[in-house]
């Protein structure tokens, strides 16, 4: 059955016969069923431009939604990936961190071997020179003592003595 509009019901004429419903009285009823046809007729326009308006929201709707689900699986790979990235930093980091660290030890333990020299040929140096003092001491000491033998001998031996033998040896060879 096809569509009727308002208009074909308040045109439809029906063929008048002996004892039929009353003209006006239909017609009245087809001008309001018309008029509720048309109100309907309309409101069902609207009703599909609100379907056909909410359609293409929706479809808007689905597009961000897609276009966000999207961007969240990026923002998901993008945060996987800097992670990644990061602990791989953070691990590189802590290598090279370690290898400084090692680096720096071995250089202070060569430091502290080189250290530890020092103070050796330090204290081989101390006790040489603490040998040498202890030699010239004695020697010093040697000194002392050879020293005051002469004075002692000095003391024995008189000086001026020596001088008149040296006047009497003289006086002797002139005289």
């Amino acid at each position: 059955m096809s569509e009727l509009s308002p208009l074909d019901i308040l045109g439809k004429k029906f063929a008048i016969k002996f004892r039929g419903y009353p003209a006006n009285e239909v017609h009245e009823y087809l001008a309001e069923i018309a008029g509720a046809m048309e109100g309907l007729t309309r409101e069902r326009g609207e009703l599909k431009q609100e379907v056909h308006h909410l359609e293409k929201e929706l479809a808007s709707f689905r597009e961000r939604e897609s276009a966000l689900h999207e961007a969240l699986v990026a923002a998901q790979r993008t945060a996987e990936t800097t992670m990644e990235a990061a602990r791989d930093e953070g691990q590189r980091i802590i290598e090279d961190g370690h290898g400084l660290a090692d680096r720096l030890v071995e250089e202070a333990n060569e430091r502290a071997r080189k250290i530890d020299g020092v103070i050796q040929q330090l204290r081989e140096r101390r006790r040489d020179t603490r040998s040498e003092l202890i030699r010239l001491v004695e020697i010093l000491q040697g000194l002392i003592e050879d020293d005051r033998s002469r004075e002692q001998e000095e003391r024995t031996t008189p000086q001026l003595a020596l001088l008149s033998r040296k006047t009497e040896t003289a006086g002797k060879k002139s005289g």
